[in-house]
Parts: C-alpha cells; structure tokens; sequence
C-alpha cells in the first residue's frame, strides 16, 4: 500500500501576488514565497487553516478555496498535482462534516438522556407520594389526585426516547376497587420497573468524562431520588429506614459531588441527617425538606436549565 504524504508541497502560483510554493497539510494549506538570490529561505505568504475552509473547486491547473468569505485562486504547475491538493483537502471537510454530525448527535441523546433522567424522577415522587397516602386513614380523594398526578408522569415518561412504560392501568383499577394492599404492589412493581431500566442502562459502558450527563450520571441521580423517597416513606410508617439508608444515601450524593458542574451540598444533608438523630419526632419533615434541597440539586446536576423553584415541584 503506498503511503499516503503527510504534506503535498507543488509549485504554484497564487493570483493578484505571484509565484511560490503551496503547501497542504492536514491542519492548513499555506503559501510561501521564496526569497534570496543563493540561500533560498521561504516566507509565508498566505495560511488557510483547514477549519476555516468553507469549499475547494478546481477546473484544470486552477484551484479555488473559499474560506471566511474571502476566495484565493491558486494555479499549479502540473494539473496531475492539482487533483492529489483537492482530493486532499475535500477529503478533510467531508471528515469535519462527519465530526460535526457526530457531536450533533452525541448532543442529542445527551439532551435525551437529562429530560428522561427527570422526567424519571418526576414519575418516582409521584409513585412514592401513592405509597405515603396509603399510610393510615386512605384518603381517597387525594390518592386519586395523587395517581393522576403519576399517570400524566408516567405518560410524559413513556414518551421520551429509550424510556420504559410503565403499567398504569393495573394501579388505576386497584384504585377504583378501593384497594391499599393491591395499589401497593402495583406500585412497587411500577417503581421496580423503573429503576431497572435505569441499573440496566449503566451497563452499556461509555466515557463518562467525554459526555455529560451520561448513563452512570443518570443512574446515581435516580438511585438517590430512590433512596430519599424510601427514607420519607420510613419516617412516615414509623420504621428505621432513615437510621438505615442514610449512609447509602451519602455514598451516592459523594460520587454525584464529583461529577462536573455539581452543586450537590452533602455537608448540608449530613448536617439534617444529625439533626433528624437528635429530634426523630420531627424526622418526616425533615426528610421532606432533604428531598426538595436534592430534587433542586440533582435536576441542575442533570439539566440545569430544567431547574424551577422548589414550591413547582411538588
């Protein structure tokens, strides 16, 4: 196979300057002149960054280059040269075209990726609020805002690209026939659904330092909405769930903390976690409080455009 030269360097001559010596490289085409009667030394004359190339024509010993609006008209000695210097450098735009559709692409999923992400954790709020309204005396009437609520998330869910659906009609009938034990496990079995989607989407492997937000981004910030809204349910049925989950919860916001542009406060959550130990009375409102401080955080870390004030979200 015949290497390929890293630079063509021909004769040529440039129009309205004069003659000189075109070079083109992967990086640039320039033009020199040549000056001095017995030492030759070359002096730049014209460079055309490869980036700034917008077109490149050629019609016989003649080639054109448009770049920043302005057009240079070169004519090469050997018209055979000609063909290499426009093969090369059309073969350099059709690659640049290629990189930019392939970042316009890895854009766009990045941007699917943070409006599934919360969406996601919009629907896991609501499914948990179902399981906190089944605490004690049901009220009905709030259980069936509270589950319409959920169905409009769940539906904004399944729309989004690579998203899961999820099965609301199983809960919405086990709510018309008035039944805690059934609306529960429909909507455990809806919250297990989900987060799976979520675990198995972490697998696909990518460079999280190159994409933001990526899969194991988006995993966390679900795997911590999980966890809180798990420490909420237990401080309202009265079980030790804060006790237990807490180190947990802290484990995942410090990997969050880490990641770029994040404002995840964990000094802040530990210090709640401190006062929930010492005023367990009051552990539900406190982790209620945690839980609108980490919707804020998690959905900058995701999307921050996406952010509106605490009192929207729930």
């Amino acid at each position: 196979m015949t290497a390929v030269p890293t630079e063509l360097t021909v004769k040529a001559r440039l129009r309205n300057f004069g003659d000189g010596v075109l070079v083109v490289a992967d990086d640039a085409v320039k033009f020199y002149v040549e000056t001095g009667r017995f030492r030759k030394h070359r002096k730049i004359a014209r460079e055309i960054p490869m980036a700034d190339v917008e077109s490149v024509e050629r019609q016989g010993n003649d080639l054109s280059i448009v770049w920043k609006g302005a057009t240079e008209m070169f004519v090469v000695e050997q018209a055979a040269q000609v063909e290499l210097i426009y093969e090369r450098i059309t073969t350099t735009l059709k690659e640049r075209t290629k990189d930019v559709k392939k970042e316009e692409a890895t854009d766009q999923k990045q941007v699917e990726l943070a409006q599934l992400t919360l969406k996601a954790m919009e629907t896991t709020d609501s499914l948990f609020d179902i399981l906190r309204n089944l605490h004690g005396r049901v009220d009905w009437n709030l259980l069936e805002n509270n589950f319409k609520k959920s169905e409009e998330n769940v539906k904004d869910l399944a729309s989004q690209p690579d998203s899961v659906c999820l099965d609301s009609k199983t809960l919405s009938a086990a709510i018309q026939e008035r039944s805690p034990r059934e609306i529960a496990e429909k909507t455990h079995e809806a919250l297990k659904a989900l987060y799976e989607h979520f675990d198995g989407m972490a697998a696909t492997g990518e460079n999280a330092e190159q994409s933001h937000p990526n899969h194991r981004e988006a995993r966390l910030v679900i795997q911590a909405c999980y966890v809180v809204n798990d420490m909420l349910l237990g401080a309202i049925v009265g079980d030790d769930a804060v006790e237990k989950e807490d180190a947990e919860l802290l484990k995942v916001l410090d990997d969050l903390a880490k990641m770029p542009g994040s404002k995840i406060d964990v000094n802040a959550v530990k210090t709640s976690f401190d006062e929930i130990c010492a005023e367990k009375e009051k552990r539900a409102s406190m982790v209620e409080r945690i839980r609108l401080m980490l919707g804020q955080q998690l959905k900058e870390l995701i999307s921050p455009t996406a952010v509106t004030s605490p009192e929207t979200n729930h």
